[in-house]
């Protein structure tokens, strides 16, 4: 009986950790794999799912949640590894910027966070950004991701001092309350918390029009060297297919339950519903495809500012990193 008990026990604890350890690409062997995070980079895949875009390859859609998507690049096993893969752009440049796994193809989205707080707050500009936020608290909707690195590269950029910042979910976003002055969050949430009228919220800045130029790259897409080598006119199809996914986001004709259906199909609980993913949302969340070649410098710039802004946000990559043929 105990040494029944005790196979039992080992065999559980071998299932226990196989299942710990499922990689990315369990059930997708033979097939081209692409995974993006949920939130705006799955829009940007959503065409490609709703029309099971193959470009002559047999391929394989998914959308994890933001906290899983580095996994997906970081199995020592490369096989178990994603061949297209959407990241943040500051991860992207700590865990792939020596591009010796990967290259980075382009730029997927280029900014969608948003600054709220209560209705009688003044509009946050670069001219009254240092005044207004100095010495204020602000909650940050994944202050230890790229929401938090860009919102402190804002605050050193623009001078404010003595600003405190902390870690807050969207549901604590909430312009009736006095702990916090400012919250920093996304699309979609900004939208929800803000149209939800008993929180008494407005949008009082974009982080991309405080930040300028065009906004700033935020995710974007890698593909494995090896693919790349193998594979070169399904990279340049793939490409354009991104960028036509982006025409296809803002095309007014495409019926937003058909966008939502395709992120659902692959994510159900999205952050993404019938009430939230409006043509206005989707135009917030800034996503089209810019080829490596053409944000190269922007890629750069924004690494080396996020760097410099402290705690590890970010490191340089070296030019084997981006992918332009």
């Amino acid at each position: 009986m105990k040494k029944f008990l005790s196979a039992l026990i080992g065999a559980l604890f071998i299932a226990l950790t196989l299942v710990g350890f499922t990689a990315c690409k369990d059930g997708d062997e033979g097939k081209i794999s692409v995974y993006a995070p949920d939130g705006a980079p799955a829009l940007s895949i959503a065409r490609l799912i709703s029309e099971n875009t193959e470009l002559g390859k047999e391929m394989s859609y998914h959308i994890v949640g933001s906290d899983e998507i580095t996994s997906c690049v970081t199995y020592e096993n490369d096989a178990k590894n994603a061949d297209l893969c959407i990241l943040p752009v500051n991860a992207a440049s700590k865990l792939l910027g020596k591009g010796t796994r990967y290259k980075m193809l382009g730029t997927v989205t280029h900014g969608n966070l948003f600054l709220v707080a209560n209705k009688d707050k003044e509009d946050i500009t670069t001219e009254n950004f240092k005044s207004a936020l100095s010495g204020k608290k602000v909650g940050v909707v994944n202050l230890p991701a790229f929401p938090g690195a860009i919102f402190k590269l804002l605050i050193s950029k623009l001078n404010a001092e003595n600003v405190t910042l902390e870690a807050v979910l969207a549901g604590q976003v909430d312009g009736t309350q006095t702990e916090y002055d400012y919250f920093v969050i996304p699309e979609p949430a900004a939208s929800v918390r803000v149209n939800n009228a008993n929180l008494n919220l407005k949008v009082v800045g974009s982080l991309q029009e405080l930040y300028g130029e065009n906004g700033y790259p935020q995710a974007v897409l890698v593909a494995k060297n090896s693919l790349i080598e193998s594979e070169p006119r399904f990279i340049s199809d793939f490409m354009n297919a991104m960028d036509e996914n982006a025409k296809w986001l803002s095309d007014e004709s495409v019926e937003s339950s058909t966008i939502l259906s395709a992120v659902s199909s692959l994510y159900p609980s999205t952050s993404f519903n019938a009430q939230n993913l409006t043509k206005s949302v989707i135009a917030n969340s800034a996503v089209y495809f810019t080829k490596s070649a053409d944000c190269k410098n922007e890629v750069i710039k924004i690494l080396d500012e996020l760097k410099t802004a402290g705690d590890g946000a970010a490191t340089a990559v070296s030019d084997d990193f981006f992918y332009i043929p």
